[in-house]
C-alpha cells in the first residue's frame, strides 16, 4: 500500500499551525539575541566560558573581536582563479554480492579576468580490496572497523581535501587563488570512533592535507576555505544563552538538571534559534561577520594546532558560514581574498558559490548512475563466472507478489 497523503495532510497542517504558534515566541528571541549582541561584554564572556568549561553541555565558540561587527567585501583581484572540490559515493550494499564502495570526486578549476580558463573533471574510486574496506588498529590489527555508513562520509572528506591539494598544486603560482570544499571543516562525527580511526582519518588523512595547504599557502597567494549554506550551527547562540545564564559557572546539570525544557532561563532567552538569523539581522548584503573560533574537541584534541576559525557572511540571498583554518584567519590578506571572492562567487552563480555547484555537477551519482553501477558488478561477476546473488528481501522488492 501506497503513502496515505489524506491523513499525511491532516498531520502537516497540524505541524504548520503549531510551527506558527512557537514562531511568534521564536521571533522574540531572535530580537533578543541581536539585542545580547549589541551590548556583549566580551571580557566577562571570555572568564565564564573559562569557568564553565568542564561542566558546560553545548559547544561554545571563543572570540577574536566584537560580535556586532560587520566588514565589507574588499574589491577582487584583476586576475584570480577559484578551484573547488566536492563528493559523493556508493555505500557498501548488503544485498549485492561483491563487498565495495565508490567515491566519486569532482573537481573545477576557473580562472578569472586577463586570460580566463576553465577545467572541469572529476575522478571515480572503487574500493573493494580488503584491506581499503575497513580501518585497522595500529597494535592490535585483529581490531578494525568497517568503513561504511557515516565513518565512509569521513572518508569521503579525506579524499576531497586531498584532491583539493592536488588541484591546487596545478594551478598558476603567480594568481591569487581560493580553494574551496562543501561542508564543514571539522571531522564531526568521529569523537565516539576508537584512536586508531581517528588517527588514521584525521591525523593522517585531514590534518596532514591541512599540512601541505599551509605549506603551499606560505609560498604564495593562495587561500583555503569551506562554505556551508543554510548553515544550523548554534555556536554563536550558545554564546548568547552562556551571557544569559544567570548563575556564576554554567554548571547544566547540576543547576539546570532538573528544569524542564524551555523553562530554564537561557532558554527563555536565546534558545532554539540558529547562528544564521541572528546574522541576517546584523549583517548586509556583501558583508562577513567577526571571526569565531571552533572550540570543537576532536580539533583541538587532533588537528595538531591547526585550529578551525569561521565566520557568517550575507551573500545577498542566504547568511552563509564559511570556515578557515586558523592560519587563514589570522593572515588579513587571505581572510580578505576568502571573504572576496567567496562573495563574487555567489553573485555569478545563484546565490551559491558558482565553483563549487559545478564541482556538485561533477560529482554527484545519481539514481540511474546506482542502479548501472549494481548492474555493472553484476555482470563483471558473471563474466569471471563468480556467483552472483541478493537477498530474498532485494529481490522481493523488484517483484510486484499481489
Amino acid at each position: 500500500m501506497s503513502l496515505d497523503l489524506t491523513i499525511t495532510a491532516l498531520q502537516i497542517d497540524s505541524m504548520a499551525a503549531e510551527l506558527k504558534n512557537r514562531n511568534n515566541d521564536k521571533f522574540r528571541r531572535i530580537d533578543t539575541a541581536v539585542e545580547t549582541v549589541g551590548n556583549f561584554d566580551l571580557d566577562a564572556y571570555q572568564a565564564k566560558h573559562e569557568e564553565s568549561r568542564s561542566t558546560l553541555l553545548w559547544n561554545v565558540p571563543s572570540f577574536t573581536g566584537d560580535p556586532k561587527e560587520s566588514f565589507s567585501a574588499p574589491p577582487i583581484p584583476d586576475d584570480f582563479s577559484v578551484v573547488a572540490v566536492d563528493g559523493s559515493h556508493i555505500d557498501i550494499d548488503r544485498h549485492l554480492s561483491a563487498r565495495c564502495f565508490l567515491i566519486n570526486t569532482g573537481t573545477v578549476y576557473l580562472r578569472y579576468g586577463s586570460e580566463p580558463d576553465a577545467e572541469l573533471s572529476n575522478q571515480p574510486r572503487l574500493y573493494a580490496d580488503e584491506d581499503e574496506l575497513v580501518i585497522k588498529g595500529n597494535v592490535t590489527p585483529f581490531r578494525q572497523v568497517n568503513i561504511d555508513g557515516a565513518l565512509l562520509g569521513a572518508k569521503r572528506a579525506v579524499e576531497e581535501i586531498k584532491a583539493l591539494v592536488h588541484a591546487l598544486h596545478k594551478t598558476p603560482k603567480d594568481v591569487p587563488t581560493v580553494g574551496l570544499v562543501d561542508g564543514t571543516l571539522v571531522m564531526f562525527g568521529l569523537r565516539n570512533y576508537d584512536d586508531f580511526v581517528v588517527r588514521e582519518l584525521v591525523d593522517n588523512g585531514f590534518v596532514s592535507a591541512l599540512e601541505e595547504l599551509r605549506e603551499m599557502a606560505s609560498q604564495r597567494q593562495l587561500a583555503v576555505a569551506s562554505y556551508i549554506s543554510l548553515p544550523r550551527s548554534q555556536e554563536v547562540a550558545n554564546a548568547l544563552r552562556l551571557q544569559a545564564c544567570p548563575f556564576d559557572v554554567a554548571a547544566c546539570d547540576q543547576n539546570c538538571g532538573q528544569i524542564p525544557a524551555r523553562e530554564r532561563a537561557c532558554d527563555k532567552a536565546v534558545g532554539g534559534i540558529m547562528d544564521r538569523e541572528i546574522f541576517l539581522k546584523l549583517l548586509d548584503k556583501g558583508q562577513r561577520s567577526s571571526v569565531f573560533v571552533s572550540n570543537n574537541i576532536i580539533v583541538s584534541k587532533n588537528y595538531q594546532g591547526h585550529g578551525i576559525h569561521f565566520f557568517y557572511v550575507n551573500t545577498g540571498e542566504e547568511i552563509g558560514r564559511v570556515e578557515v583554518p586558523s592560519w587563514i584567519a589570522e593572515n588579513e590578506a587571505s581572510l580578505n581574498l576568502v571573504h572576496s571572492l567567496i562573495v563574487d562567487q555567489c553573485l555569478r552563480g545563484p546565490g551559491y558559490p558558482v565553483a563549487l555547484m559545478e564541482a556538485h555537477e561533477q560529482a554527484v551519482v545519481t539514481g540511474v548512475d546506482r542502479r548501472y553501477f549494481v548492474e555493472l558488478v553484476e555482470q563483471a561477476l558473471f563474466d569471471q563466472r563468480l556467483p552472483t546473488f541478493s537477498s530474498e528481501k532485494n529481490i522481493s522488492k523488484r517483484q510486484k507478489w499481489i
